[in-house]
Parts: C-alpha cells; structure tokens; sequence
C-alpha cells in the first residue's frame, strides 16, 4: 500500500472515531493556510467543520485532536478564535431587547401559541421526527391555511446544521414578523392572501440541542440528499437514510415550491446551484432565472452571490442541488460570519435580510401558473412540465394539479407529460414584460388508455464524474428520446414509476440505452427504501422485464446500477399497464360489465346491462386471485364502499370484478 493510501486509511480510521463521539471537546475557529477548495472533504474528513474558503486557506472549526491530525496530514494550522464553542454557548444564553434564541422545548412552545393566536393565517405542522425523536416543526402562512389553494408555494428552512443557531433565528422571526404584520401591513397582507409560505426553522433539532453541525445520527444533513449523493464525509449510509431529510423530501412532494432557501452561518453568501460541480464544468439550464433572483437577493444584503462550489466548495447530496434538480429554484443563503452570534445581532440580521425574503415571496408569482386537469372528468392531473428552451422541469400540486414557476418576460414551450394522457404541448407561451410579469395556462390533458407508464420522478442518484459527465438524471424521465444519463461504472439511480407496474401476460417495463454498450442491474421494489428485488440485467438498447419472473403482482421503484458506463434514457412500461381496460376498437357489443369511475378513489359503480341466469353474486378479488368482497347481485346497479369483508377500506392497487358468466373486469383503486 502507498503512503498516500495509507495516510487516507489512518484518515478515514480516526474520522470513524471521532464521529461516534461528536461534541466530546470544543472547537477553535481556525485557519489551514494554503488549503484550497479540492481539499475540503479531507479536511472535513478529519471531523472538522468547513465554515469557508478564502485567498488564505480553508477557515474551519476544529478540536484539538482534529487540529493535531490535519497537522500529521501536512496541514499547518493556525487558531484564529480559541475556543469558539464557549464563545457560541455565551452568546445562546444571552438574553437581549433586539433578539432570543430559544431552547427546543421553548421554541416548540412558542409555535403552538403562535398557529393557536393566529389560526385564521397559521397552520403548525409535525413534518416528522428527528433521529432522536425530537419534532420537525412547519408552520404554514396563508389566508386559507387549512387547504391548498391555487397559489405559488415558498419555502425557508432553517438550521439544517444544527450549530448554525441564527439561521434558526431569522427563520423563525420571519414567522413572527408575518402575523404580527398581516393585519396592518399592506405589502404582508397581499403576500400572505396570495402565497402559501412554508417555514421550518429547525430543521435538525438533534443538532440545534447539541450544538453540532450533525443530526443525532452523526449525519451531515446537507450531504444526505438525493443529487449526486456520496463521496462524502458524513453523509449517512444512503440517500435519504436520515429520517430530517425524509420528512422534508415527503413535505416537498406534497407542496412543489417555487423557491426553496435553506439558511446557513458561518460566512455570508448567496449559494446557487450546482454545488456538485465548477461551473466551468456544468451551470444550470436556466442560469439566468436563479442569477436574476439571487441579484434580488443581494440588491438588499450585499451577501454576494455565485454557483456554491465555485465560491464555497464542492458539495454531494446538497438540498439546493436537489430543490433545482425537482423544479425549485434552491438556494443555501449563508447569513452571518458567526454561526451563533451574540442575541444582540438577531435582529440586524434578520431585518438585513427581511425585504430580500418578501422579494422572493413576491417573485413566486411571477412567470408561468395554471391548473392542470382531465379533459374529460375535470379532475386534477399530477403531471411533469417540461419548458423550453432550456428543457427542464418542475411538477404541478398533486392535489389541486396547480403549478407555478417563475420565469423572466419571454417566449417558452410547454410540454404537459403524465401517465395514462397523451403529451400536451403549447408554444408561444409570451410572459408579458408589464404588470406581475404574469401569464396564466390552464391545460385539459385528454386521457389515453393505450398511454404506457415511464419513469416519472428521480429520487436519487450516485454522484457523477464531473470532469466529463454532463449528463443529469432526469434526462432518464419520460419517454425514450435519444438524450440519456450517463451512469457512471458501479454508479445507481432510483426512479419512480409514478404509478404501479403490473404484472401482466409477457414483459411488463423496458429498460432503454440511449448509447454506448455498457450494462446495467436492474432492481424493483414497492418502496423506494427497499427491499429491493433483482430483475435482471439490461444489456441492450432495449431490455424487457417480466414481473413474473420474480413472482410479484407489481411494481412502483426501479433501480439500475451500471456495470462499466451505462446511458440510461427512460424506463417505460409495456402496453396498456394502467390498470384501464384499453378499448376494442373492433367490439362494439355493449359491455357486460360497467365499472365507474376507473380509476376510482372512494364508492365505484358496478352496471350489469343484463343479468344472467346463475348470477346472484359480484366478486371482487386482488390480481393474485384473493376474493377481496362479494355483493349480491339485487339489480342492475351495484355500489360498492371500497371495503373488505372485513369492513376494512382496502389498498390502492388493481382489482377484478366479475360474477359467474362474466370475465373478470379490471379497475384501479387509487388512494
């Protein structure tokens, strides 16, 4: 073994220990002069927490064991601040007229007797619990806070590292500035009537009660998830794998934002993505929106701004990579110099930083909104939105089918894409240059039974080898187009199917190659935690898969994990995999059995036009052939509730209906 490997090897040992015990000494603030930005993760690797870089090296805070390994790794180090942790804990207990920072119980508290005082605007929420099992606290702000409505969605969290206690602060005095406001302020009144702003002060409550940058897992949560995760220290043992970052993935897919701001401290900056990537290498698509809004920013805090790597350093697995990466404009907004400065300095940070937060609420509104539905029951369609030209995406509300996403005055192409409809597109889409800068595109998606399921959400991904890869992950969502991503060798994807794959007669999903002869191992699962089911290998520019080669009714998850390098360009299902019988186009015999409507979410219609003799009963069964319930046949008309024999409401899932002379029909429960 090389000295370098064997340097690395002691490196990862003694970080491995020190993890175990983090908080057990306290910190310095201090200066590893020369130290470049390629050598943060050795340097965070140590289990020292990197604040920023400068022309003068990498400013960290370290202990004095840290301190004594960076310097057997070749690091001179210089203590800037002794003892900084001292210095932090004096300034929480400070208790000042300009600013408070308050203990968890307190902070917990304090939010149920502001959504108690205010419930008419306020909605406090348990997004989840914390590895320790402390509560992850959202507060919702509108005028109808009860129920989602056609707005533009915000969201500001705070202390996703748990020692960055005035992120915490401004976050949670925006809160209180909103409802102290909404009554007599004009500018807060119309915002909040207009907007549904979400706020998580304390994201990492563990961290927050143990003054660590860490969860109660020892878990770096900005590292934890989905875009471009590993390769990094503390970055737990899978994407996702802390129970923070699930809480919030899950709140983020029930409340699509238009702009996502996750507060940090430690130095001042306005953090744009990507962070996994120079921008030499790769910059977003849609560069100029977040640089438009990131100058907004600035106009009023002077923080400055630029793509996260190239003035901070790399990052894996950051939540503003993955908030652009699911159609947000994400940004990680670092506020002060001090992660917990004096009480004193509460309130000047936070009415430093005030106008710039109700600039981004206010530019929510701003670019393109609509409502999607089914042409044909008016119902909301969960779908993806593709705009061009930069081509890339954003989802509407799942419930109401709203979507919102901010866009400069200009001309754009818009491309509605869901299972089960035939894609929509609508171009010359003008953004006006006068007024809100706003233009309103309700969509009718009309339904298409032979419409095939695809890959429509990425979850996660490994990181990718960002000298040559510029590929992205969603570039596998959709339909096969040529245009893939790029696994790199040994490297995985999770997708989601966003509806169940069923197993019928022959193949049932097909993985495609854009490029390349490169393989891949294809795994399935009905959670996107696992447990996850080898299917097989994809080898070919097109590869099928037949669920019932591993014995399962469906399927929701795919996985595939290159071997060598492999082009992944969409996943798809085989023929009409919906669940909705797809139509005879040659049998126009009327039907023997009518089910309404299908897809159903409560009560289903069953119509029998002619009931024959020996048919007294319908029966449901499961696709494995479980008789679920049976209903006496009374008359033409049948209803049933959605429960079993045993009263209770059954799964989301495909189901069979049928009686003794007529074929099993199948419908789809949805939930």
């Amino acid at each position: 073994m090389s000295v370098i490997n064997l340097k690395h090897s002691y490196l990862l040992l003694i970080s491995a220990i020190l993890t175990l015990c983090p908080g057990a000494e306290s910190r310095d603030l201090v200066l590893i002069a020369g130290a470049k930005r390629k050598m943060v993760r050795e340097i965070e690797a140590t289990g020292a927490w990197v604040n920023y870089v400068n022309k003068m090296g990498v400013v960290a805070e370290a202990t004095k064991t840290q301190q004594e390994l960076l310097q057997q790794l070749g690091y001179p180090v210089e203590i800037i601040t002794p003892d900084i942790s001292a210095i932090y804990e004096r300034n929480f207990q400070e208790s000042c007229y300009l600013g408070q920072y308050l203990t968890y119980n307190q902070f917990c508290d304090t939010m149920v007797t502001i959504a108690l005082n205010n419930h008419h605007i306020c909605k406090l929420e348990t997004l989840g619990l914390s590895y320790n099992d402390n509560q992850i606290l959202g507060m919702k702000i509108s005028d109808n806070p009860e129920t989602h409505e056609n707005e533009p969605i915000v969201y500001f969290e705070g202390n996703i590292h748990g020692d960055e206690k005035i992120a915490w602060a401004i976050t949670f005095e925006l809160i209180k500035y909103l409802v102290q406001h909404y009554s007599t302020d004009t500018l807060v009144n119309r915002l909040v009537n207009s907007r549904e702003i979400w706020l998580v002060p304390m994201v990492n409550p563990d961290g927050y009660i143990n003054s660590s940058r860490y969860n109660g897992h020892s878990v770096d949560l900005n590292r934890n998830w989905g875009w471009m995760w590993g390769n990094e220290p503390s970055q737990g043992t899978a994407p996702f794998s802390e129970p923070e970052s699930q809480a919030l993935l899950n709140h983020i897919w029930r409340n699509p934002a238009v702009t996502y701001v996750s507060y940090h401290a430690g130095t001042v900056f306005i953090s744009y993505p990507w962070s996994y990537c120079y921008s030499y290498q790769n910059t977003i698509p849609e560069l100029n929106l977040i640089r438009f809004l990131s100058a907004r920013y600035d106009a009023y805090t002077h923080y400055t701004y630029g793509q996260g790597s190239d003035s901070m350093y790399l990052i894996n697995g950051s939540t503003k990579d993955f908030d652009y990466g699911y159609g947000m404009m994400g940004w990680s907004i670092e506020v002060h110099l001090q992660k917990t400065p004096p009480a004193s300095q509460i309130d000047p940070t936070f009415s430093l930083n005030l106008p710039a937060m109700l600039a981004l609420i206010h530019h929510a509104g701003q670019g393109i909104s609509g409502v999607v539905t089914d042409a044909i029951t008016g119902e909301p369609v969960h779908c993806q939105i593709w705009v061009s030209p930069a081509n890339w995406l954003s989802y509407n509300h799942p419930q109401l089918g709203d979507f919102h996403r901010f866009y400069l005055p200009g001309t754009y192409t818009l491309t509605f894409r869901a299972p089960g409809y035939q894609d929509t597109t609508i171009s010359n889409v003008v953004v006006p240059d006068y007024d809100d800068s706003a233009v309103t595109i309700n969509v009718q998606m009309i339904p298409d039974s032979l419409s095939t399921i695809f890959a429509f959400r990425h979850i996660y991904n490994n990181y990718v080898n960002i000298n040559n890869n510029r590929t992205y992950p969603v570039y596998a969502l959709g339909h096969p187009d040529g245009n893939g991503f790029r696994l790199d060798n040994s490297k995985y994807i999770c997708l989601d199917m966003g509806k169940p794959v069923y197993n019928q007669k022959g193949p049932d999903f097909v993985v495609y190659r854009s490029a390349g002869t490169g393989s891949a191992q294809i795994q399935v699962a009905n959670n996107w935690q696992g447990t996850w089911i080898n299917i097989g290998t994809a080898s070919a520019p097109e590869t099928e898969f037949d669920l019932n080669s591993i014995g399962l009714d469906s399927i929701r998850y795919v996985r595939a994990t290159a071997n060598g390098e492999f082009h992944l360009d969409a996943i798809k299902g085989v023929g009409n995999n919906l669940g909705v019988s797809a139509p005879n186009k040659n049998n126009i015999a009327t039907p023997s059995l009518f089910v309404q409507p299908n897809p159903a979410r409560e009560r289903i219609k069953f119509t029998l036009p002619v009931i024959k003799p020996g048919d007294n009963l319908l029966t449901i069964l499961t696709p494995t052939g479980r008789v679920v319930k049976t209903l006496a046949l009374t008359g033409s008309e049948l209803f049933w509730d959605g429960k079993d024999a045993a009263g209770v409401p059954v799964a989301a899932g495909l189901y069979f209906a049928c009686t003794r002379t007529i074929a099993p029909v199948r419908f789809l429960i949805l939930k």
